[in-house]
């Protein structure tokens, strides 16, 4: 599994200094080799501007500003440069003086605010070089109004932030979430150097995840990441080829060796969740599995779907007295369930076997959980809050919650959201980004929860990211349906041709 490590504004900083003091690199060289690979690596968007307007501030975003600025005019374009105030950093001021020898000049900010008045609609490029990733909020008054132009104004076709839209602070959201804040309405976002973890699930107004571009000017990202006690938050790369071969049936197997696993949930009126986490399971090749539910309704509606099935009505304390579990490797609990079991608090998961816990299996904030070394819960985001006894409005609040919270509890937790984050008792994290529309439906996270179980149920000695990474990537096969919102049911019917 390959690992693209994320750095918090903090670590970005250190990733610099270290690019100077140990690589030998100078602060003035970074800018440019910045300035350069944004330059190059959009040359198709600068054609598609009558001009290019840069705004900058006065620190090293502002710098990297200053020098795209000098590479757009001197390959040719129609370049404007403006500044909330003179660069103060030492390599800025460089690239700052070069801008007002090759332009001429550098606009105010109150130059910007008139030029909008007065420019043809859709014919202005923007680029944002106000504020990097290192911005606490609150903005100034003058910030806040600068950036409402940018937002508002019609003469900008398309918004580029340089490492992050200014303004943004994902900590600091408040009880409105992203509404209570100023900041770019960004169109895409070009990180420089490190890939930047407050950006990590940035979306404006239209709840659309703005694209980021990551563009390498050569820190020691291999050479001191692990050395300079960096936090271990990573990417996770898409797997989809990997996700289907392993799922396919070898040639000697059996009922057992190809996955078996316990089901329990289904609350009477809910049981479609634990049934439709079961189909997923058996329908992408699980071996073996027995249904235990506290609805009287289980074993008729199991049977009326596949007489093949086990579906016993039974509380979950009855479920672990039963020899099959000893048999089984996983153990999924809680879809469709109304409460959480009577007996999985403080329950010992045998060594090597893997557990679950989804939907009412998760429990409030102070309840205790299950005790072993690979315990998974599967919260979506009002599930984290009642899980945490926190409010939580973008990942990084989320992370900061979940990061005592899995060690102190010796568990995983994957949230399921827009953008999916899994905290490991390690202090390790992963990030899946890529959402997808055809899973907002309903019981698409009971699909998910038989998913994990299909991929943890196999005798392959995978670790737990290992298997969630397998599990979100085979989901994603679900992008491909034609249906525009089609139903779980649909969707599992599609990823089962996949194989």
């Amino acid at each position: 599994m390959k690992q693209i490590p994320l750095f918090t504004s903090d670590e970005s900083k250190q990733m610099d200094s270290l690019a100077i003091t140990k690589l030998g690199f100078s602060e003035q060289t970074l800018m440019g080799m910045a300035a350069l690979s944004v330059f190059n690596a959009n040359e198709d968007l600068w054609n598609t501007a009558e001009s290019i307007w840069i705004v900058c501030g006065s620190g090293g975003n502002g710098g990297d500003g200053y020098a795209l600025a000098h590479f757009l005019y001197q390959e040719g374009y129609s370049v404007r440069v403006f500044q909330t105030s003179p660069n103060k950093n030492e390599a800025g001021k460089y690239y700052e003086s070069l801008v007002i020898t090759t332009l001429g000049k550098i606009g105010s900010i109150i130059d910007f605010q008139n030029e909008t008045k007065h420019t043809k609609e859709d014919s202005v490029l923007l680029v944002d070089a106000l504020l990097g990733t290192g911005f606490k909020s609150p903005l100034s008054k003058e910030l806040q109004r600068i950036v409402e132009t940018i937002n508002d104004s019609r003469v900008f076709f398309y918004r580029l932030s340089l490492d992050s839209p200014s303004g943004w602070d994902p900590y600091n959201l408040g009880p409105e979430g992203k509404d209570s804040q100023h900041y770019v309405y960004a169109d895409s976002i070009e990180e420089l150097g490190t890939r930047k973890w407050e950006n990590v699930g940035f979306i404006y107004e239209k709840d659309n995840v703005i694209p980021r571009y990551f563009e390498s000017i050569g820190f020691p990202i291999r050479t001191h990441l692990t050395e300079s006690n960096f936090s271990k938050k990573y990417y996770y790369e898409k797997e989809p080829e990997k996700a289907i071969q392993v799922l396919k049936r070898k040639n000697k197997a059996h009922k057992y060796s190809v996955g078996s696993a316990l089901f329990f949930g289904g609350s009477e009126g809910m049981e479609g969740a634990i049934l439709l986490s079961e189909k997923a399971f058996s329908r992408l090749g699980g071996g073996i599995s027995k249904i235990y539910s506290p609805s009287k309704k289980i074993t008729q509606l199991a049977l009326g779907d596949d007489l093949s099935k086990m579906a016993l009505s039974a509380d979950f304390e009855s479920a672990l007295a039963d020899p099959f579990l000893t048999k089984t490797k996983t153990i999924l609990i809680g879809p469709g369930l109304q409460n959480y079991p009577k007996g999985l608090a403080g329950w010992n998961l045998e060594p090597g076997k893997t557990c679950i816990l989804d939907a009412g299996a998760i429990p409030d904030s102070g309840t205790k959980l299950p005790i072993g070394d690979r315990i998974l819960l599967t919260p979506h985001v009002g599930e984290l809050n009642r899980l945490t006894g926190k409010i939580h409005h973008s990942i990084q609040e989320a992370y900061e919650s979940l990061i005592p919270f899995t060690k102190s509890h010796h568990v995983y937790v994957l949230v399921k959201s827009f953008v999916s984050l899994l905290v490991c008792p390690d202090g390790s994290s992963y990030i899946w980004e890529s959402p997808n529309p055809k899973l907002a439906t309903m019981g698409t996270g009971d699909l998910l929860s038989g998913i994990l179980t299909r991929y943890f149920s196999l005798d392959l000695d995978l670790s737990i990211p290992e298997v969630v990474l397998l599990a979100l990537s085979f989901l994603d096969n679900s992008k491909q349906l034609e249906e525009p919102y089609p139903s779980a049911h649909e969707i599992l019917t599609s990823l089962v041709e996949t194989l």
